[in-house]
Formats: C-alpha cells, sequence, structure tokens
C-alpha cells in the first residue's frame, strides 16, 4: 500500500455534485420537450399504415421506446449521482472532524 493521501476539497467537491444534478435535471428537460416531440410525431405514424408502414412501426416502436426510457433514465440517475455526491462530502468531512477530534482528545490525555 502506498503512502499516497486523498486529499478532498469539500466546497468544490459539493459543487461538482449540484452541477452533476444540474445536468441530470438538464438532461431530463430536454428529454421531455425532445421525446415528446419524437413520441408526438411518431404517434401520428408518417411512415403509414400501409404494409411497410405496418412493418417499420412493429420494428420502430420498441426502439424509440427503449431509447426514450434510457434518456430518462440517464437525467434520473445524473440528479441522483449528483445529491449522492454531496451527500459523501458531507459525510466525509463529519467523519474528517470527529476523527480529529478523537485523535485532538487522545493526544490531551498524555
Amino acid at each position: 500500500m502506498s503512502d499516497a493521501q486523498l486529499w478532498l476539497d469539500p466546497q468544490r467537491a459539493r459543487r461538482a455534485g449540484a452541477d452533476l444534478a444540474l445536468a441530470g435535471e438538464a438532461v431530463t428537460a430536454r428529454r421531455a420537450v425532445e421525446g415528446g416531440a419524437i413520441e408526438a410525431a411518431s404517434g401520428v405514424r408518417p411512415w403509414g399504415r400501409d404494409d411497410i408502414g405496418a412493418a417499420f412501426e412493429r420494428t420502430y416502436r420498441g426502439y424509440e421506446q427503449t431509447v426514450l426510457r434510457a434518456w430518462a433514465g440517464v437525467g434520473q440517475r445524473l440528479t441522483e449521482l449528483g445529491g449522492d455526491v454531496v451527500r459523501a462530502v458531507d459525510a466525509s468531512v463529519r467523519t474528517d472532524e470527529a476523527n480529529a477530534a478523537r485523535v485532538g482528545r487522545a493526544a490531551d490525555r498524555r
């Protein structure tokens, strides 16, 4: 094991987590607008209702729904991850402060 230390700038890490959450919200908003437009446009079946259009519909619809669900999921997960980063930073800072206090008390007892 190396003697390398991990240095955390809590304010910077919190900002990064908040930015990540905001990015997730932006992805979610874009999905709502652009994805909604895709759903609306495909809902009228612009490829037609003949045999060729029906064949296209059978293949296309599954892919469309998969992509739109994934898009929404990415936005949601980014938002959650940003919040998780902020909570992890806060927990790390609290742990460091508690450990520093314990070490200080142990040193005072000597």
